[in-house]
């Protein structure tokens, strides 16, 4: 054809410059080999449009991705969780704390932190609680001093009582007094009465024996019958008179009885008051000593309110500026058995999805979404590094989970993507060694392997990963590549002497 003609003169009148071209264009992309990657996610078997992975990477996304399990084997089950297990699971975690793209990590060492977390939660609320509860006993305890010194009255309350008292006795003794004087006054009196009864008795005897006389000697004069009469009356009426006396002064002597009887009660009553008074004095040197117990009591609850202010003040103090309290693995092994097993000695569910059986810890790390795989080997290869580095006596520990196997499979895809390209050079070096029988026998070979390179850098610099499904492309290439290669330079050699001949 009439284009290939013009294309092989020009590759014949301009050979360096071609050749200058071709090697720019290979360096070209022998450059994005080197950004080349190796696939093996679910990328490479499904298109990233489709509703199913858009689903799968929503779902890592909220949730996490793929992770990679370390698995600590123990023959005895005492060798498993122990100080140094947890320790050193502590030191892996503080390994990969640098990587952002760690969705999770779960092993016994983050849940005995969290249990540390949530115990020393509790003791700060536990604090904050005593601290509040303290500060309220002090301010309690100020108040009761306080009422108790306004309520303590010294002696006045007791002393306006012994005043009173005191006055009562001498109202009584008064009243005695005027009790005796009438008793005495009543004797008087009735003494009085009876002697003037019986003076007045006697005086109207006489005019009854005058009245009785007279009555003889004018019982012949009518006119002063009258006056006898009359004289007759008045003695009867002085006889009367004597005898209501006498009546009245026996009655009086009954008055006596009911004075004496008067002042004995008031006597009785002066006498309990008296009684009462020793009682009262006993009574007031105990309110006294109580009062001193009280005012002890006072100063006692007042200096118990200060002394509470400042411990509730010392454990403010303490909960807010002390680190006794932050969270951290145990320091000894009893400790540590206390927050794994419960009280019959069983471990506790929070524990049940990382030890497997009695001889199986796990470490989990989980990723975020749509990780690189490249950042998945690194981390992968962080932790065989730690572990190789930090080996436990008694403890086996074994890295596994899809980012190790696909790690482990890009490796394998490397070293074949090598054995296949170093196998093929050397039988093509061979076959062209001996079957080829033109100049420049192994240019063919050189041709396919700036082809593969070429094909290697552009699907770099299109960022196309190589995958499983890709390196497929290579043995074709490789071996359409040879023959296509191998043809051209024959007929390239035909028609170069042909035209020598002619």
């Amino acid at each position: 054809m009439k284009i290939f003609t013009q294309m092989s003169e020009f590759i014949r009148k301009n050979p360096m410059k071609l050749i200058l071209l071709t090697m720019v264009v290979i360096l070209l992309f022998a450059a994005g080999a080197a950004s080349i990657k190796l696939a093996t996610g679910n990328e490479t078997l499904i298109e990233k449009d489709t509703k199913p992975f858009q689903n799968n990477m929503a779902l890592e996304k909220k949730f996490g991705g793929e992770s990679i399990i370390v698995l600590y084997q123990a023959k005895n089950p005492k060798d498993l969780l122990t100080i140094q297990s947890i320790q050193n699971m502590e030191g892996l975690e503080k390994k990969l704390d640098s990587y952002d793209e760690i969705f999770s990590i779960v092993s016994p060492n983050t849940m005995i932190h969290q249990l540390s977390i949530n115990q020393a939660e509790k003791y700060a609320e536990g604090l904050k609680e005593v601290t509040a509860g303290l500060s309220k006993m002090s301010s309690n305890l100020n108040e009761i001093s306080t009422k108790l010194n306004q309520n303590m009255t010294p002696q006045s309350a007791s002393n306006n009582l012994e005043q009173n008292m005191a006055n009562l006795n001498d109202g009584i003794g008064k009243m005695i007094e005027g009790q005796k004087k009438l008793s005495n006054g009543t004797l008087q009196l009735t003494d009085g009465y009876s002697k003037m009864g019986n003076q007045l008795y006697e005086a109207a005897v006489r005019m009854k024996s005058v009245s009785y006389q007279l009555e003889k000697s004018l019982a012949a004069n009518p006119e002063r019958q009258k006056q006898l009469q009359q004289l007759s009356q008045g003695t009867i009426q002085l006889e009367e008179l004597s005898k209501q006396m006498i009546i009245s002064s026996e009655k009086g002597a009954k008055l006596t009885a009911i004075s004496d009887n008067t002042i004995s009660g008031l006597s009785g009553m002066q006498q309990g008051l008296n009684s009462q008074k020793s009682s009262l004095q006993e009574l007031n040197e105990k309110k006294i000593a109580q009062t001193n117990d009280l005012k002890k009591l006072a100063n006692g609850l007042s200096e118990m309110g200060n002394q509470l202010i400042t411990i509730s003040n010392n454990l403010e103090t303490m909960l807010t500026y002390s680190d006794n309290m932050s969270p951290g693995l145990p320091k000894t092994q009893r400790t540590l058995d206390k927050m794994i097993y419960d009280d019959n000695g069983n471990l506790r569910d929070l524990f049940s999805n990382v030890i497997v059986g009695k001889e199986n810890m796990l470490f989990i790390v989980k990723f975020k979404g749509n990780v690189e795989d490249s950042t998945k080997s690194e981390v992968a290869g962080e932790i065989k590094h730690y572990l190789n580095e930090n080996k436990l006596q008694s403890i086996n520990t074994m890295v596994s989970g899809k980012p190790v196997l696909d790690d482990s499979i890009r490796t394998s895809m490397k070293t074949s993507m090598k054995k296949m390209i170093g196998l093929s050079i050397i039988f093509m070096i061979i076959v062209l060694t001996i079957v080829f029988k033109v100049r420049w026998r192994l240019l063919p070979l050189l041709v396919i392997l700036l082809a593969v390179i070429g094909t290697i850098g552009l699907m770099g610099w299109l960022s196309i990963p190589m995958t499983m499904v890709s390196m497929a492309v290579f043995p074709i290439l490789i071996g359409l590549g040879i023959d296509y290669a191998i043809q051209f330079q024959s007929r390239y050699n035909e028609e170069m002497e042909r035209r020598e001949q002619a």
